[in-house]
């Protein structure tokens, strides 16, 4: 994608990019609720997560530092990037090999861990080479994109990923395969993809095999800068996706499924989050390498007044339609009524702050920013925990609602404190005021019970009409491209 292109038409094309993986990634979860119900989906969704995050560990947050070292070795001597690509695949294939075996020596122990029976391990040996497959294939991803190719590679990530597992989960209705030889066919896919990622990488920047570094840098710096972004990755995502673990391991199979339906759709609202994030972060770290804190300011008011003012929407139409949404996967699925309003709450707030926790990277403060999410991945467990007894799976939403909110709180007061950021400026709160009619008056209306279809269309009229000059000037402020 060309950085000549204003930043309204990168954010459209990166919107489509995201929105394939999101999208692809929640038919599969219908359709495999269709096909298998609550606890076949269950018994592949938990040795599936348990694999993806146990490659992200694996990972050992070498994949941020090839981010950052990349084009510093590049710009010392181009033979520089051949040793970074040895030294990466070999630190994480043999900490992923290690990991896998490890499972394959006790699988009994990880199937009580993950599903409170130490019978299913025929789950977790199915899924254990995705470990594997994943942490060096993400790894890439991460090369590829320190190189500038935001595209080609990490097509596989959002689009090839995603559609190819959920057309694979079609051919379930034909072939009629049990969920264990769906697992396997998925871990297949998995290696699939990453000899694909290998290849092609290795002949298109003609690496080759070398250990040999013509740099001031030397493999400790690599080593210090990767571990906290190692942490952070992990907590980052398993804040999003443990609850499904946990309640494996406490409660019962068809919960994690319907919190992983749930999750599939809260997630929907953060595609906003995550395109925003991906256009405006290298404008915030190029603005903060100049020290210039007005536009750091400027873009970030940009990000969060957009993301209020969208966000809102889907926010409104998802809690209205949460019964709809839930029973669309299944008889088995209408007890997550109320997880489901939990996790879109919790990822709404996400993107009412904006990239927090990115400007935190941005500004240095890896270290801060990995105390924050472990910190709140902590919560969210011991929450998970508690609240589940009295709750049900709805307490696994609230446990993630409310890590979300401290998290995220704890990030806006950093980067106020340290850049001076300002959430509540004149558009914002113009928006926020809005927002407060609209949702007092949608509660008047769902209480004295007005037709449901009737209200949905009364609010995206008024809702648009009402925000016509907010939509304009933000429109104009992404129409102009950014020094990178």
């Amino acid at each position: 994608m060309s950085n000549n292109l204003p930043t309204l038409y990168k954010i459209f094309w990166v919107f489509i990019t995201k929105m394939g993986r999101g999208v692809g990634g929640l038919l599969l979860t219908w359709v495999l609720a269709r096909k298998y119900g609550a606890y076949g989906s269950g018994l592949f969704f938990i040795p599936y997560t348990f694999a993806f995050l146990g490659a992200l560990v694996s990972q050992l947050g070498l994949g941020n530092a090839c981010m950052k070292f990349a084009p510093v070795l590049k710009k010392d001597d181009p033979a520089n990037l051949s040793f970074l690509w040895t030294f990466t695949l070999l630190a994480v294939g043999a900490f992923s090999v290690a990991f896998m075996v490890l499972v394959y020596i006790a699988p009994e122990f990880f199937s009580e861990l993950v599903f409170k029976n130490p019978d299913r391990t025929e789950y977790i040996m199915c899924a254990a080479p995705i470990i594997f497959f994943w942490a060096l294939t993400c790894l890439i991803i991460y090369f590829r994109q320190s190189l500038g190719d935001v595209s080609g590679i990490t097509v596989i990530e959002n689009t090839v990923q995603p559609w190819a597992m959920l057309l694979l989960a079609l051919s379930t209705f034909v072939i009629g395969i049990d969920v264990l030889d769906f697992l396997l066919s998925i871990t297949v896919l998995f290696g699939v993809i990453f000899v694909y990622a290998f290849i092609s990488t290795r002949s298109r920047y003609r690496l080759r095999f070398s250990l040999r570094l013509n740099s001031s840098l030397k493999v400790r710096d690599i080593a210090a800068y990767c571990l906290p972004l190692l942490v952070l990755a992990f907590a980052q995502n398993s804040l999003v996706w443990i609850n499904t673990l946990i309640l494996g391991g406490i409660g019962s199979v068809d919960d994690s499924a319907i919190f992983v339906s749930g999750m599939r759709v809260a997630m929907s609202i953060t595609i906003l989050l995550y395109t925003f994030n991906s256009v405006y972060v290298p404008h915030i770290s190029s603005a903060y390498s100049r020290n210039d804190l007005k536009m750091i300011g400027e873009l970030y008011r940009d990000i969060t007044c957009s993301l209020s003012l969208f966000s809102f929407v889907i926010l409104v139409l998802s809690v209205m339609y949460s019964d709809l949404i839930m029973a669309a996967f299944g008889s088995d699925y209408g007890a997550g009524r109320g997880c489901l309003v939990y996790l879109i709450l919790g990822n709404v707030f996400n993107c009412y702050t904006g990239p927090v926790g990115y400007v935190l990277l941005m500004a240095g403060r890896s270290r801060l920013e990995a105390f924050n999410t472990v910190t709140a991945l902590c919560v969210n467990g011991v929450l998970c925990l508690v609240l589940y007894r009295s709750m049900g799976v709805a307490g696994a939403g609230a446990a993630f609602f409310w890590s979300f909110v401290l998290v995220n709180t704890a990030r806006y007061l950093q980067c106020r404190k340290i850049l001076g950021l300002r959430w509540l400026n004149p558009m914002q709160a113009r928006i926020m005021g809005i927002q407060a009619v609209f949702a007092i008056a949608l509660v008047l209306a769902w209480n004295t019970g007005v037709n449901r279809e009737l209200t949905a269309g009364a609010f995206l009229g008024l809702y648009a009409l009402v925000n016509l000059k907010s939509i304009r000037v933000l429109a104009g402020s992404m129409m102009v491209n950014h020094e990178i």
